[in-house]
């Protein structure tokens, strides 16, 4: 079960969809591994034990990310590259720490890494609501039809 966005959450997020948008331009868009064509978007966001729970969708990444928050385990001073293991509704699942200036310290899984197989960003956010459900379902648990529930934000550049 997953509690309602208070709109701190929606901040954080914001935030979270601004620095990245910030290190694409400032760091990657002249890596071979950045696809031009897609932007920064935030996919179905919401609590979950705690954590603020999604799909990051970058133009060089896609990952599921947790976001910790005053009840989950603290991640200040935990090694960025460090895994976690945390236990979903689908199964385990391995993270790794990150950390990014003013986000923070995260917990992130890769789903897509380079992005080069998605032509446009209309495809690549398609996969990532398609992707964010069966993440809080439990095995064998039939997905819900429509979405219903969690936030989206699209600021890229």
């Amino acid at each position: 079960m997953t509690d309602p966005l208070s709109s701190a959450d929606e901040n954080r997020i914001r935030q979270l969809v601004s620095v990245f948008a910030r290190i694409g331009e400032e760091r990657m868009k002249d890596l071979g591994l950045y696809n031009p064509e897609l932007q920064v978007e935030a996919v179905g966001f919401r609590r979950w034990q705690g954590w603020l729970a999604g799909i990051l969708v970058t133009p060089w990444f896609m990952n599921f990310m947790l976001l910790p928050g005053p009840d989950t385990e603290n991640l200040a001073g935990v090694e960025p590259g460090s895994r976690r293991r945390i236990e979903l509704p689908k199964g385990e699942v391995v993270f790794v720490v990150g950390e990014v200036e003013e986000v923070g310290p995260y917990l992130s899984h890769s789903i897509h890494s380079p992005m080069g197989q998605f032509p446009d960003h209309a495809s690549a956010s398609t996969t990532a609501w398609a992707a964010v459900g069966p993440w809080f379902q439990e095995p064998g648990e039939e997905q819900q039809a429509g979405c219903g529930f969690g936030w989206g934000v699209n600021k890229g550049p």
